[in-house]
């Protein structure tokens, strides 16, 4: 990929492609304005060449623009749009170099679990049915128990043993207690 970049950077500074800076990347495009906002000179004096196109435009900012396009390309724009943002950070003085924004973007990506980086499917998630049982109320607070027993009996998976042992216990099915 280097020899990519390094050809299309040579093509822009010797004019042996039609492509204008117009069919960059919009992004890439916008994120050169802020760096400049935000840095003036400092930034585009790194990439100016003195050299202009038939448009007037220097052959080494729009050199710098593909690269940077090229290199950036892998990330989503609101990737790079939040490592811009948090250029404020971790450079305030000096604007960054292609490397070291290429290291906020990486720090900006969502993280991925082994899972998603092997590649693994994911299996589909358990189909649970809710089972419907019917309890009648008795009004002596322990209702929400006889339903949890009641599920559990009719085959519901999802009562979770503690639930089912805590149901047991405030009915006195299981363990006496002192005030049962």
């Amino acid at each position: 990929m280097s020899r990519e970049i390094a050809t299309m950077a040579d093509e822009q500074l010797h004019g042996h492609t039609g492509h204008e800076a117009d069919q960059q990347d919009t992004t890439v495009r916008k994120l050169f304005l802020v760096l400049h906002g935000k840095y003036g000179n400092v930034f585009a004096g790194k990439f100016a060449t003195g050299e202009l196109n038939e448009a007037g435009k220097d052959k080494g900012v729009l050199a710098a623009l593909r690269v940077w396009s090229a290199a950036l390309a892998k990330y989503p724009g609101p990737i790079i749009e939040l490592a811009a943002e948090r250029l404020k950070a971790t450079h305030p003085e000096y604007p960054p170099s292609l490397p070291q924004f290429e290291k906020l973007c990486d720090a900006a990506m969502p993280r991925q679990t082994v899972a998603e980086l092997e590649g693994w499917k994911r299996l589909p998630a358990p189909e649970v049915m809710p089972v419907d049982v019917q309890v009648e109320p008795r009004c002596d607070g322990k209702d929400w128990a006889r339903r949890i027993v009641a599920r559990a009996v009719a085959g519901d998976r999802s009562v979770s043993c503690a639930a089912l042992r805590d149901a047991r216990l405030a009915l006195g099915l299981e363990g006496r207690m002192s005030w049962q």
